[in-house]
């Protein structure tokens, strides 16, 4: 069977840790690269002790957000299973993974993916075309956005499949990375069956899992570790179960906790950027903000830069702005509240405004002090605005049951993509996220999506991307409230342990050891 060595593998893994296919999307100064070199020279530099137990705690539910019986798919517990357990075609920086190679036509439409021989599934069955065609005839046939742009797959052998787009696009190796697009043995069981260094064995869909190393792993590095259990940490149990001493590491702490943290014998590791919290104000019905006006007033009166301080604790953090794109383009986050209370008394609303209530499940543990600011700095203007706490368990349903087609006005959470991918949310292809965005700004904009999705020339991709980024800002098609880092925190001795932009993209658990 073969086998990366440890050095093509940490080469391929680790060749831009902070995310190439994302790398002019984030602060050069506060980018945390890591080389090849450097990696190699952080593994070397411990003597690595076979085996271990690493259990770590995630601050957020599963997926499915409390209400999931099928944990064993990765759509319902991605944070805690998704790089452990299954890998897919290519890695989010569009190095390969399972894939050995790609070959594209000259327009991008037609692309051919072969396969590494010998990959072994958790049963012990080599991983085939077969697999990789049953996984994305699931995905067309469950309309999943991230292979929007593909509209056929096809075998053509033992190890090769093809893939055919109904537009070309350069970027199909960084959409075939999405978390969604890992590859799961072939069948209709969802059995939680894949390729990754770990293999499930337990799962508790409301609280924990636990997988071993799986010894016929593909890469001569290998997992270290004996076993890997997560365990959902919600609230003050992240921050509790590593002062007890009952985890080894927790993803995301609330950063108010970061001291205690390091008190307690912890190393933090932060991402340059990471998730964004976004209010989706659906425009199917007639509250006030179908005027693009007040939208625009409350995006305007947002205190980002209150809560990076007083939240995050980071005055100079980044913070996303209202087109679904992480940390760049700072013209679009400006905070003006003359200009909010002028543009409502424009719209009508001269006396201030009250907006239906707003409901956020509590994913993330700093979010019950994050939303008193939001709300605080928009009645500084006028808006009235009420964000209900209310539990994730059931919390999908809920906001799906209400306000239909689109849904109960709520907080929705936005991760880092490609700019091709974060754009597309804005698509009516994805009516969810944007609420029912219509008119003249969104055809133009899905017009602008095809034509930057095939363009080959960087700098003239990001100038179709920034033309969309500006239309979706004077649109005010959603709101981002704010933008967090991914944080690690864990006890020392645990070595490559870091944190990824893209949440659910990392850790590489393969290289994660302990001391001797």
């Amino acid at each position: 069977m073969p086998r990366l060595t440890r050095r093509e593998f940490v080469t391929r893994v680790y060749a831009g840790a902070t995310v190439i296919g994302l790398s002019h999307l984030l602060d050069p100064t506060k980018a945390l690269a890591a080389t090849p070199d450097t990696v190699e020279a952080m593994v070397a530099e411990h003597a690595p002790k076979t085996g271990g137990i690493l259990t770590y705690g995630p601050t957020y539910p599963n997926w499915a957000l409390g209400q999931s019986n099928r944990g064993e798919h990765r759509f319902d517990w991605l944070d805690l299973l998704t790089r452990s357990v299954w890998t897919g075609l290519t890695s989010v920086d569009e190095e390969l993974e399972l894939a050995s190679g790609s070959a594209p036509s000259d327009d991008f439409k037609v692309w051919g993916v072969t396969l590494r021989e010998g990959v072994l599934v958790h049963d012990g069955t080599e991983c085939t075309a077969a697999d990789v065609l049953s996984r994305y005839r699931f995905l067309l046939n469950a309309g999943n956005l991230r292979a929007h742009t593909v509209s056929a797959v096809e075998q053509t052998g033992p190890y090769t499949v093809r893939f055919f787009l109904d537009n070309g696009t350069p970027a199909l190796p960084h959409m075939l990375a999405e978390y969604r697009n890992m590859i799961m043995r072939a069948n209709d069981s969802f059995d939680g069956i894949g390729t990754g260094p770990f293999r499930r064995i337990e799962i508790d869909t409301a609280r924990q899992f636990r997988s071993e190393r799986f010894e016929d792993y593909w890469t001569e590095q290998g997992p270290v570790l004996d076993e890997l259990p997560g365990v959902i940490a919600l609230g003050n149990a992240g921050i509790n179960g590593f002062r007890s001493g009952r985890m080894n590491a927790v993803f995301n702490i609330d950063p108010g906790r970061i001291e205690q943290c390091e008190d307690a014998g912890g190393e933090v590791f932060a991402s340059p950027a990471g998730d964004q919290f976004s209010l989706v104000m659906p425009k199917n019905l007639g509250f006030p903000w179908n005027d693009v006006r007040v939208r625009k007033a409350m995006s305007l009166a947002i205190d980002r830069p209150a809560i990076n301080r007083i939240v995050y604790n980071d005055p100079e953090g980044w913070t996303g702005n209202d087109c679904h794109m992480t940390g760049v383009n700072a013209e679009f986050v400006v905070r003006d509240v003359a200009q909010a209370r002028a543009l409502l008394a424009e719209a009508g609303y001269a006396d201030g405004v009250t907006l239906p209530a707003m409901v956020v499940c509590p994913s993330f543990p700093e979010e019950p002090r994050l939303c008193p600011i939001v709300s605080e700095s928009l009645a500084e203007a006028g808006v009235n605005l009420e964000v209900q706490e209310r539990p994730c368990h059931g919390f999908t349903p809920f906001v799906n049951a209400l306000n239909q087609p689109i849904g109960r006005p709520r907080r929705n959470l936005v991760g880092p993509r490609s700019p091709n991918i974060d754009l597309s949310r804005a698509s009516e292809l994805n009516a969810g996220e944007p609420g029912g965005w219509a008119g003249e700004g969104v055809e133009r904009s899905n017009a602008l999506l095809a034509e930057a999705a095939a363009e080959t020339d960087d700098d003239a991709r990001f100038g179709l991307c920034h033309e969309m980024q500006r239309i979706a800002q004077d649109e005010g098609l959603g709101l981002m409230i704010g933008g967090r880092r991914i944080n690690i925190v864990h006890r020392e001795g645990l070595n490559t342990l870091r944190a990824h932009t893209q949440l659910w993209q990392g850790p590489r658990y393969e290289t994660v050891c302990f001391d001797a």
